[in-house]
């Protein structure tokens, strides 16, 4: 069942498909801790959904799966196309804000893949799929799914895909044998430390957008 939903993914144009648990994030606490610390600058959406954060069944109840999904957003010329055809603009933009808005082009493969999900699983199967606008700590899932690693600036890096990534996923009541988690791989380096140009990386895994 898992390559038979591995398989529809890539047809769909996602890079990479894994599965996870649907367990509590592990990053939890630290995820309450920043925001008790108010670290979290204007972003006040996230106290307001924190409780759902931190517990998937209060997103779906009976979840036992998370779907975490990956789709390169590197323009041509790089190792991977991008997810939209539509031509880039000019001026200095973010590389994933230079096509197609990416919650509405992965929006509608997601809507299908969720269905080919519920339909593969069966009656009673109920699914949910995300795109940056849910309460689930997507990058915790996606480490935990072997998607990649969350580095020192607390994003997820890919071994496969590098960073220039869109992560999504799909919550599920179906349960999928987890695939084994990502290790990290950043060792000594701290060259994103270095390289933030505000200064919001205060240690390694910290970040303070505050």
């Amino acid at each position: 069942m898992k390559e038979k939903i591995r398989q529809r993914a890539l047809e769909l144009g996602f890079d990479d498909c894994r599965f996870a648990s649907a367990a509590p994030p592990q990053s939890a606490p630290q995820f309450s801790k920043w925001l008790d610390e108010k670290q979290h600058g204007e972003m006040s959406w996230l106290e307001r959904n924190a409780p759902k954060r931190v517990d998937p069944q209060k997103v779906l109840s009976g979840a036992k799966s998370v779907i975490a999904l990956a789709a390169s957003y590197a323009q041509p010329g790089d190792s991977h196309p991008p997810i939209s055809n539509s031509q880039p603009s000019t001026g200095l933009l973010a590389r994933y804000a230079r096509f197609d808005d990416y919650h509405e082009v992965l929006g509608v493969r997601l809507k299908q893949f969720a269905g080919f999900v519920n339909q593969l699983g069966g009656d009673g199967t109920r699914s949910l799929w995300y795109v940056d606008t849910g309460p689930l700590l997507e990058r915790d899932f996606a480490q935990r799914a072997g998607i990649g690693f969350v580095g020192k600036h607390t994003n997820l890096i890919s071994r496969k895909l590098g960073n220039w990534i869109l992560l999504s996923e799909i919550i599920t009541t179906l349960e999928l044998e987890p695939d084994a988690p990502g290790k990290n791989h950043c060792g000594s380096c701290t060259r994103c430390i270095s390289a933030c140009p505000t200064n919001a990386i205060p240690a390694p895994f910290q970040l303070d957008i505050s």
